[in-house]
């Protein structure tokens, strides 16, 4: 075999255990960031706060993070040195505010926002650097692959966390969360060490490249990729309206114990990943904007479901239905980027459409914290009414993107 494949190969395999690690560590931080802030204290209205300022903090920085690239000239280094901090940073974000007597929850909200940010910072590089590895015409297959196995890891991930929290509720919940913030710590240790293995292909950053963020969002009647990444940063935001807030209904309302919200996050986790290999073979073969225009039908029309009943099987339903959707909107969304960037401006692409994203995120989460309490209900609370805007702007996005995006494979 020659060197050059050889070394693919390996970093291949270092890679598939970076993500190994990694999906641990999501797993049991973005499942579990909702019931964290509400166990330190936090209201509906910190909730969203802690969404906006979050993903406000994690938009700012992948506008950078692609003229870091450039500054630095490795992707390797900034995608190491950015996993690095964000292990360091987990333990912190929990034992510092829980101390606290004063400002416990906005002190939370800081820390975690920024772990958060340094944990995205470097996903412009990853992907850049990934799309070198595969080939044009197996990504839809390779990325289908790794997301299905690794989702099997997150799934696993998120039932554990929940169970460590389940059963030590009735010693101490702080040690509960203890555990899971040292498992995060952990994992990505572990994921930054097989990142430190990976070989980086020869590559030179082209200034060349280089367009800003206001050169991109100004081709937006010209530019199909511009079209399809302020669509999507809109649809984003109005799924944002309600998603922080299902925990919220979920242990307060519905009053389910950590194993049953456990469930039901579960449930969406181990479909949102382990199709990804149905999604990635079907994006392959009919392209990746067919598999969007579905996806976009299912991801915004779900929700709706919340509204019939209450009983835990039925919302177990409702939960793998809606992972399935996301599995094949995620993974089509990311190989179209990949295949509608040229590789010199993949990187920028991808911070660019990050960031967007962030801000539609960032701004739901804060907009539906500001509504939860002030809607008028229905049904006896203002989550369904949250339900009913946020599927209201879905569907208008979703139209928008289906009209005036293109495929671009041929």
């Amino acid at each position: 075999m020659p060197k050059p494949k050889r070394r693919v190969y390996k970093s291949l395999f270092y890679s598939f255990w970076d993500g190994f690690f990694a999906v641990i560590q999501f797993g049991v931080v973005d499942q579990f960031a909702t019931p964290l802030a509400l166990f330190l204290g936090a209201n509906n209205f910190a909730i969203g706060f802690l969404g906006f300022v979050r993903n406000a903090m994690v938009s700012i920085v992948q506008v950078v993070s692609a003229d870091l690239t450039l500054w630095i000239k490795s992707r390797k280094k900034l995608i190491t040195a950015c996993v690095f901090l964000t292990a360091t940073l987990w333990l912190p974000s929990y034992f510092i505010p829980y101390f606290m007597p004063y400002h416990r929850v906005l002190t939370f909200i800081i820390l975690f926002s920024l772990a958060s940010s340094f944990n995205t910072l470097a996903n412009p590089a990853w992907g850049s650097l990934m799309t070198e590895y595969i080939p044009y015409s197996k990504r839809g297959k390779y990325f289908g692959w790794r997301g299905a196995v690794l989702g099997w890891v997150y799934t696993a991930s998120v039932v554990a966390a929940g169970v460590i929290l389940y059963y030590f509720r009735p010693i101490s919940l702080f040690w509960g969360f203890a555990i899971l913030m040292l498992i995060a710590t952990v994992s990505r240790y572990l994921s930054w060490f097989f990142l430190t293995l990976m070989h980086e292909p020869r590559w030179q950053a082209k200034e060349a490249a280089y367009f800003s963020l206001w050169d991109f969002i100004r081709h937006f009647r010209r530019s199909n990729f511009a079209r399809f990444a302020l669509f999507s940063a809109c649809y984003i935001l109005g799924v944002s309206l309600v998603s922080p807030f299902f925990a919220v209904y979920i242990l307060k309302e519905l009053h389910l114990n950590y194993f049953d919200y456990t469930l039901l996050m579960g449930a969406t986790a181990f479909t949102m990943f382990v199709p990804q290999r149905f999604w990635g073979g079907q994006a392959d073969r009919y392209g990746n904007m067919k598999i969007i225009r579905i996806t976009l039908a299912i991801t915004s029309l779900v929700p709706l479901l919340w509204m019939f009943s209450q009983d835990l099987i039925y919302l177990f339903i409702i939960q793998l239905l809606a992972g399935f959707g996301w599995a094949g909107l995620n993974l089509a969304s990311t190989n179209f980027i990949y295949d509608v960037s040229a590789p010199s401006k993949r990187e920028r692409c991808l911070s660019y459409f990050n960031f967007l994203i962030g801000i539609g995120v960032g701004l739901g989460a804060f907009l539906g914290g500001v509504l939860y309490d002030r809607m008028p209900p229905l049904f006896g609370t203002t989550f369904f009414s949250l339900i009913i805007l946020s599927c209201g702007v879905r569907l208008v996005f979703a139209a928008l993107i289906r009209y005036f995006t293109k495929e671009v494979r041929v």
